[in-house]
Order: C-alpha cells, then structure tokens, then sequence
C-alpha cells in the first residue's frame, strides 16, 4: 500500500531530463484511444499487464496513480475496478472504487460472459441443447457448461484404464 498523499504525489521530481511533475511524466506515459475513451498506458507494464510507474523511487500501479492525479485519495478499504476491463487502462472515468469482494465478483461475472458465449466446446463439439450438462462450477454459486460428448470419452477412457 503506497504512504504518499494525492498532495505529495504532485511534488516534482528531477529525472533524465530535468524537473518535471509526477502528472507530467503520467501525461507523457498515456495514449487516449478516442474510440473507447481508454487511457492507454504506453510505458512499463508489471507481469500482470498493469501499467506501472516509478514514484518517489517506487513502482506504482499507473491507475492508482491516475486516480490519486485527478480524482483524490483511493478510499480507505475499497481497490479500484477497471470498468471497462482493460488493464492498461488508467482514464479515471473507467476506475470505481470498490470492495475487494465486489472486485472479485465483477471479474468471475466477466469471465463467466465470455464463457457464455462459446458455442462449442474446447474440442469442437457444439454447446445444442441435446449435448450440454449444466453443473454447478467449483468457485462460487456459479452453473457451468459440460460438452455430453467429451464427458463420455472421458468416462469412457477412466474404465478402459481402470479395467487393464
């Protein structure tokens, strides 16, 4: 968790090229996608794909530090959620504070929209009616989908093996 304030955070530094300011180092960092209303971040990026800068000789999240240059401190307790899921995203408008559990949530519904709309299996078998299970998934309360045909190679194969 970062100790420097929305204030602090608009201290100049001396970098490479001079004294500029935290904001316009951001500023120089980000490509306005006019299309999506995305701020893409065209700097370093940390192994997750997020944005990442350094302030005060640390590396910061770049969305973080976007909210804190133009919106204000991140409330105490809540992490910000990329509203429109892409994470080198930093525009503020994309960012609300949320709980950590409401985070969580957004992203497994996120997941859980793209996997509706598969219409095949990993193997190539379609997702009809005829074909398809509905079990409840293993995280959350969540229902999934089973391709019949692959559940019965499967099955088949176990009392093949199990059987010699």
């Amino acid at each position: 968790m970062s100790t420097y304030s929305a204030e602090r955070i608009k201290l100049t530094t001396l970098g490479r090229w001079g004294l500029k300011s935290v904001k316009q180092r951001f500023q120089e960092k980000v490509y306005v996608d006019f299309d999506s209303g995305c701020w893409l971040w065209t700097a370093a990026q940390d192994g997750h794909g997020y944005g990442q800068m350094n302030v005060d000789g640390r590396p910061e999240k770049a969305y973080r530090v976007a909210y804190r240059l133009y919106v204000g401190e991140i409330p105490a307790g809540l992490s910000l959620d990329h509203l429109c899921r892409n994470r080198i995203c930093v525009a503020p408008e994309h960012l609300e504070p949320v709980t950590l559990a409401e985070n969580t949530r957004r992203q497994l519904d996120a997941v859980g929209h793209a996997n509706d709309l598969k219409t095949h299996c990993r193997n190539g078998h379609p997702y009809s009616e005829e074909n398809t299970l509905h079990v409840k998934t293993k995280v959350g309360t969540g229902v999934g989908r089973v391709c019949r045909i692959c559940r019965a190679e499967t099955t088949k194969r176990y009392r093949n093996k199990a059987a010699s």
